[in-house]
């Protein structure tokens, strides 16, 4: 005997197809993540890891493990400047200093966080402001921000939408992945660069990863001790690749073609940096969180080709952040005491500098905390 038959009505077959979507995606975006992790993160597939996105990881782990942390963001000059052990080593207060600069990092590029930053609530965050910043995106720096926001966002949630939104520049809304249908979409881009180097280290045992330590290096997944350590103290470019490994020519043609290339800064109040920064500033103050505005040295031979006036709008910028209430200045621009011998080029520091640049910093910090 046949039994009866159930028929299934078109609301039964629309439930069932919308939990296998559902189901679907949830196994492909697990799928995807993990495989597409590793070989962001290990510089498999980006010259430097830290593109990966790894600004809301860190601050993740930051949050679980670190009670009086320093937050520093800002572009490479911050990121080779910035040895946050030895500031934190030198310092008084019971802070801990967190480098997230990067390399090529604009405020744009950084406002995605400051809701998590808030979130966070560290005890200070240091922005960087220079002749550099205040700018507008052009055509370079907007592929770079594609790029930045892609990776960025992928790996945030809807909790770290704010009012930066709204500052976006428009060719760039379409970059930002706002729900979990994107972020699995614009992970999927490097699905098969992922595959590529999984069946190269399977076949030959070979992969484009970086070494551990080493520069443009970032530690695994999961490795909590490697990644504390790394967020105070990334891998920084060896000497040798800058004035160090120079010999006399090498160093007189630097001298006379890139030496004076801070001329091509135009800084300018109503750039879109200078705008950023207003709302990245003012969002951190308004959460009681005081902000630092570092501003760093750059070689007094570049400096010596400005032509008089060059960067008032630069000096306007800072006098007119300092004037908010828990809003400070560590301006070493203009200070005495940088030689040859802290520069790794015309704007970035060596060792040597990042030891002079940890020392003249520690003590702000204190003062900024003591206050």
């Amino acid at each position: 005997m046949v039994g009866p038959q159930r028929v299934v009505s078109s609301g039964d077959f629309i439930t069932s197809i919308s939990i296998a979507t559902v189901l679907f995606f949830l196994i492909s975006s697990s799928i995807t993540f993990k495989l597409t992790d590793e070989s962001m993160n290990n510089g498999a597939l980006m010259r430097d890891s830290r593109l990966s996105g790894i600004t809301t990881n860190s601050l993740h782990i930051i949050s679980e493990n670190i009670e009086n942390p320093v937050i520093a963001m800002g572009s490479s000059m911050t990121l080779k400047a910035l040895d946050g052990r030895c500031v934190t080593e030198n310092s008084n207060s019971e802070a801990v200093i967190h480098n997230l600069a990067q390399v090529n990092s604009m405020p744009w590029n950084d406002m995605i966080h400051i809701p998590r930053i808030i979130e966070l609530k560290p005890a200070i965050v240091m922005l960087e402001i220079g002749p550099n910043i205040l700018s507008n995106i052009s055509q370079r720096m907007l592929e770079y921000s594609e790029l930045r926001y892609k990776t960025d966002s992928v790996n945030q949630d809807n909790s770290d939408m704010g009012g930066w939104y709204e500052l976006l520049d428009p060719r760039l809304k379409q970059h930002i992945a706002t729900d979990d249908f994107m972020r699995m979409e614009f992970r999927q881009e490097y699905v098969a660069d992922s595959i590529e180097e999984q069946l190269n280290i399977l076949v030959y045992n070979e992969s484009k990863a970086r070494k551990e330590w080493t520069y443009g290096w970032v530690p695994a997944p999961g490795m909590t001790d490697d990644w504390l350590n790394y967020l105070q103290t990334p891998p920084f470019p060896p000497d040798r690749h800058g004035f160090d490994g120079m010999d006399e020519l090498e160093r007189e043609e630097y001298n006379s073609t890139k030496m004076g290339d801070s001329v091509n800064y135009n800084p300018a109040l109503d750039s879109y940096g200078q705008r950023v920064l207003d709302y990245e500033i003012n969002a951190l103050i308004g959460n009681d969180i005081p902000v630092i505005l570092v501003v760093l040295p750059q070689h007094s031979d570049s400096l010596d080709v400005l032509p008089d006036s060059a960067w008032d709008d630069l000096n306007k910028s800072i006098e007119s952040f300092v004037e908010i209430d828990g809003v400070y200045s560590f301006n070493q621009l203009w200070e005495d005491g940088w030689s040859d011998d802290h520069f790794f080029d015309r704007n970035h520091l060596d060792d040597e500098g990042r030891i002079e640049f940890c020392h003249r910093l520690a003590p702000v910090i204190d003062q900024v905390l003591n206050e």
